[in-house]
């Protein structure tokens, strides 16, 4: 969890496809830490340029999470992860989030790697999809 003092996590070559799920899912755990929506803006920071492009800017960005789709994604309880399938430059982990009222709902993150500056093998998400709970589980992904 992000103290006050922290500033929010980036892309770094460091982070493996599963330490970026990770960062992203507990920011929006914890979306209000350590200002409002700083979840989203750490998600947002891991978007790559393709889907920034697609979803941005980070305005047009948190608009998602006003969604039936994307909202249950802010302040959720808990979560478990697939396994991380990874072909070369590419990756996909499955989430299940628990919400507060005890609901489960899958999600399918959708990685790459970067190729060109600023984020040069920094490992980013390409597109979040709402899945059925079995499928991101990891057995069809």
């Amino acid at each position: 969890m992000l103290s006050t003092t922290d500033t929010l996590p980036e892309p770094s070559p460091d982070l493996s496809p599963k330490e970026v799920v990770r960062l992203q899912v507990e920011a929006l755990k914890n979306n209000d830490t350590p200002y409002d929506d700083a979840g989203i803006e750490a998600a947002f920071n891991f978007a790559s340029p393709d889907n920034k492009r697609a979803t941005g800017p980070l305005r047009r960005f948190q608009t998602l999470f006003e969604t039936p789709a994307y909202g249950p994604m802010i302040n959720h309880s808990g979560a478990t992860y697939s396994q991380v399938q990874r072909d070369d430059s590419v990756a996909r982990m499955g989430v299940i989030l628990k919400t507060d009222q005890g609901t489960r709902i899958g999600y399918l993150f959708r990685l790459s790697k970067q190729s060109s500056p600023p984020h040069q093998g920094c490992w980013m998400t390409d597109a979040v999809q709402r899945v059925p709970v079995e499928q991101a589980r990891g057995r069809k992904i």
